[in-house]
């Protein structure tokens, strides 16, 4: 099959390879197997290396079900689906790639509100932006709610994500030139909630947004400290200063490595949470689709042909951070 494969010591560097072994001699009971339509990339497929990610990159995928295992209940041969390409055994299978494996745990059925694309864009940002607001930013009818880099991956799927949990306030903070794309993607057809940006490039603008919103939020979803270009948010005492006083919920995707050692280490702060997605992702990508249906949200998508070239553009601009929404491959028409 055709594949997208990890080359050098750590995986780095990428290749293609137009004869990689398929991968369901490796399909467990509750494993399926996928003839993947598209699949998506995100900054985790360029961070790990291959001896944890595994040769193929990718997780995010949308594709047909040609083989189910022996205690697979919920799927059937011929399914349309879209998820993520972890096993039940908690390995990364790789969806850069004609076939993948995928635990059923893992996997939602395709709903015609979403096309294959569009569902391989779902896997990693959504997820991780609805259990960010949902579970520990406590986010529900009536939340006021900030999104820190409202126009990246997982920051455009939290402004959605928020509106359609019901949030009475959604503010975006992200770059002036980006403020069009932003409001032309959260236009719901369902909140009548009005979306407000600041822009984080203009110092004025954004010291009157902190005085005069002192004390007003109940959560603050933070997608970019941390992402590659020494952003910081979370150390910044004015942007804490937002959160209401004692519920208030500060989530972060990522941080620096003090951030990480006390996550690991176990150290909790009622009030300050970062967030891993949580495996078994069927019940949430449900979640997602509906919730998307419910309010006329698409993601946005770069889509890119499957061939080497595309692929080490995509990743090329993945880590240069020159891409809007979402960087989709179409593995097969």
């Amino acid at each position: 099959m055709r594949a997208a494969i990890r080359t050098g010591l750590l995986g780095y560097t990428l290749s293609f390879n137009s004869d990689h072994p398929s991968p369901k001699t490796s399909l467990h009971s509750n494993d399926v197997l996928l003839q993947v339509k598209s699949s998506a990339i995100n900054p985790v497929d360029y961070k790990l290396p291959k001896q944890i990610a595994g040769p193929i990159p990718g997780i995010d995928v949308a594709g047909i079900v040609c083989q189910v295992g022996s205690s697979v209940t919920s799927l059937q041969v011929g399914d349309a689906v879209f998820g993520r390409a972890i096993t039940s055994k908690g390995t990364l299978s790789g969806s850069l790639a004609q076939e993948a494996v995928a635990s059923e745990a893992e996997l939602a059925k395709k709903t015609d509100y979403l096309s294959f694309q569009e569902g391989a864009a779902l896997g990693t940002a959504y997820l991780t932006s609805l259990q960010s607001l949902r579970d520990a930013g406590k986010v529900e009818k009536g939340s006021i709610v900030l999104v820190i880099g409202a126009s990246g991956g997982c920051g455009l799927a939290g402004m959605q994500l928020a509106l359609a949990l019901g949030a009475s306030r959604v503010v975006g903070i992200c770059s002036g030139k980006n403020f069009e794309f932003v409001k032309s993607q959260t236009n719901s057809s369902g909140s009548n909630t009005v979306v407000e940006l600041v822009d984080y490039t203009d110092e004025g603008a954004m010291n009157k947004f902190f005085e005069e919103n002192v004390g007003k939020f109940d959560c603050i979803y933070d997608t970019a400290t941390g992402s590659g270009k020494g952003e910081d948010y979370a150390s910044n005492p004015s942007m804490s200063n937002l959160l209401k006083q004692s519920t208030g919920q500060f989530v972060q995707i990522n941080g620096g490595p003090s951030t990480w050692a006390k996550k690991f280490l176990g150290y909790k702060d009622k009030n300050r949470s970062l967030v891993i997605t949580a495996k078994n992702g069927k019940k949430d990508l449900e979640t997602i689709a509906n919730l998307l249906e419910k309010e006329g949200f698409k993601p946005f998508l770069n889509v890119k042909a499957f061939d080497e070239e595309s692929v080490i553009e995509g990743f090329q601009q993945l880590k240069e951070r020159r891409t809007k929404g979402k960087i989709v491959f179409t593995v097969d028409e």
